[in-house]
């Protein structure tokens, strides 16, 4: 008797705990997640030193159009970046707000191509600014899309001397879940990212 009823409750906990499991796994995350793909390492800014600065100077400050909002709704504004290498091995780089994301993202691009990225204020050490205008996350009918636009500079002696804007957009078959929405962002910003001509910028900018 005693046996079957500590049998009854291992199997009962066992439903709360499963129970438990499902509700964790199904509740809404609060941030997107963002995989950006590696270019390959070159040599090709050796030598250079720059400081980096984002601002985001976007005039509509909502990531999620009305229609995709409600697959989000205790999003706050962070984003869980995975750097994924030309093998496909993902490393972790923890969790930003948009600024940091951009930031961190436009770093490692950087340092792939041999610039040192430093941090300081020192003026004389050229700066590469990037302005991020627009970022919206759209659903659509049976798809998910993102756009994404920023303007990128080179200033020497507090002076703009190289500019270049970037803007991309991409898609993603709705899945259920968020998975196409982190999918097609994930997609626009390692296009956009990679998109901007470094090396033209820094040619223009008469240090290369």
């Amino acid at each position: 008797m005693h046996a079957r009823l500590r049998h009854q409750g291992f199997a009962f906990l066992t439903i709360l705990l499963a129970i438990a499991c499902i509700g964790g796994c199904a509740s809404p995350r609060a941030y997107l997640i963002v995989d950006y793909q590696l270019p390959p390492v070159t040599d090709q800014l050796i030598g250079q030193k720059v400081r980096i600065e984002v601002k985001d100077v976007r005039q509509d400050l909502q990531v999620f159009t009305p229609a995709a909002a409600d697959h989000f709704q205790n999003f706050q504004n962070r984003y869980s970046l995975t750097w994924v290498s030309q093998n496909k091995n993902r490393i972790m780089a923890g969790e930003k707000d948009l600024q940091d994301l951009f930031l961190e993202t436009f770093k490692k691009r950087l340092e792939q191509m041999g610039a040192e990225v430093v941090s300081t204020d020192n003026p004389q050490i050229p700066l590469f600014q990037v302005l991020i205008n627009s970022l919206k996350v759209d659903l659509k009918g049976r798809t998910w899309s993102a756009k994404a636009g920023y303007e990128a500079s080179l200033s020497v002696d507090s002076q703009i001397v190289a500019r270049e804007t970037v803007s991309g957009q991409a898609e993603k078959p709705y899945i259920v879940g968020r998975k196409g929405a982190d999918d097609s962002l994930s997609d626009i910003f390692t296009s956009v990212i990679n998109k901007v001509d470094l090396i033209k910028l820094f040619q223009q900018a008469k240090m290369i």
